[in-house]
């Protein structure tokens, strides 16, 4: 967490500096985007494996999406391919995934965040049975071997520019046993 102070304090700096000549709205994108370029050069893989204690894989699944999952987690990712490779607004991504499932899991819960620069836009929990239930047809409890997702989303056209970070873990239930994580960093 080192890191944090130097960041505001830059992005407090960059405010003030510039707050005579430009309106509100104007120093709040300034802010962000000197926050987007701070926190982009953060090794958050890095500070993150150092909390849990473990190596773990950090292994690059394409240009957006890197598994940082540790080596006995429940889930082994296997690939994420992207349709097209870059998101952009308004336009429909196909997302086709396979991992391998090591131990049988009853019910999980995912953490998912995303960061739009320092703010923070989403920290949810899922109930991942019911987002399996929901968009892939498919039901807990999920066994032992290998999983294939087939799924499109819709990226919103209302998207501002900027970088996005997300950050999502997962959980089995019933003793909190780790699925795996992933990390995210996308631009618009």
């Amino acid at each position: 967490m080192k890191f944090a102070a130097p960041c505001v304090f830059l992005a407090l700096l960059s405010l003030s500096l510039t707050s005579s000549a430009l309106s509100v709205g104007e120093r709040m994108r300034v802010v962000v985007q000197e926050a987007s370029g701070i926190f982009a050069s953060v090794d958050l893989v890095s500070s993150s494996r150092a909390l849990r204690g473990g190596e773990g894989k950090n292994r690059t699944l394409n240009n957006i999406i890197r598994d940082v999952s540790e080596e006995d987690d429940l889930i082994d990712i296997k690939y994420v391919d992207l349709e097209p490779e870059q998101p952009k607004r308004s336009t429909p991504v196909h997302i086709n995934a396979l991992a391998y499932v090591k131990d049988h899991i009853d019910k999980a819960t995912a953490n998912v965040k995303v960061k739009y620069g320092f703010l923070t836009l989403l920290n949810r929990n899922y109930d991942l049975c019911e987002e399996l239930k929901t968009n892939l047809n498919k039901t807990c409890p999920v066994d032992e071997g290998p999983i294939e997702v087939s799924v499109d989303v819709d990226i919103p056209g209302f998207i501002p520019p900027g970088w996005f970070h997300l950050e999502a873990t997962a959980w089995r239930d019933s003793d909190e046993k780790h699925l795996g994580r992933i990390l995210a960093d996308v631009k618009f």
